[in-house]
């Protein structure tokens, strides 16, 4: 496999690797390690093997190597890990991505609005929803007091509720 043909792989395939584990571990950060771990081990395995006939394939079968890999360490007792039945890997991750897609987590529908929010409250709100900061980790970062931040976040999220109503009440009116 060429470095062209990689590079299509990863720009395919990364947002759904990434989303997975995000969507299994509810960490950015980890998600992120194990993508990059995921996508690392995948390259170096694959640069050596001429033999590979369905590249995907191999890379969700690496995905579930580092995901099995992860969990183990997390849970150092269990010997065995079952994923939900014995099936497709590539088509498990799949399937998860669809139904997670289907199911929008609450930030997840807030995220095309809070860049609309005054700074501010965009700035809490962000920290907050984003990043899954508790409010008095927001307030030492911001350098503000609690009252601050709570005063803050209320505002942002009563704006974030009109700006989203506004957006539906326009989109039924289009349509």
């Amino acid at each position: 496999m060429n470095d062209h043909e990689l590079e299509q792989l990863y720009d395919k395939h990364f947002r759904r690797v990434y989303r997975f584990f995000y969507y299994k571990v509810q960490s950015k950060e980890i998600a992120e390690d194990l993508t990059s771990e995921a996508f690392l081990k995948f390259i170096n395995i694959i640069k050596t093997k001429d033999d590979v006939f369905n590249a995907e394939a191999y890379l969700y079968g690496v995905v579930k190597l580092v995901f099995m890999q992860y969990l183990r360490k997390k849970y150092k007792d269990i010997k065995t890990i079952p994923i939900e039945k014995e099936q497709d890997f590539g088509s498990y991750v799949q399937e998860f991505i669809k139904t997670a897609d289907a199911n929008p987590t609450a930030e997840e529908l807030a995220l095309p609005y809070i860049d609309k929010l005054p700074e501010k409250q965009r700035i809490v709100l962000k920290m907050r929803l984003i990043d899954k900061l508790s409010l008095s980790e927001i307030a030492i970062k911001l350098n503000k007091d609690m009252n601050y931040v709570k005063t803050t976040q209320k505002r942002g999220i009563k704006n974030l509720k009109l700006l989203i109503a506004t957006f539906n009440v326009h989109s039924k009116q289009q349509y």
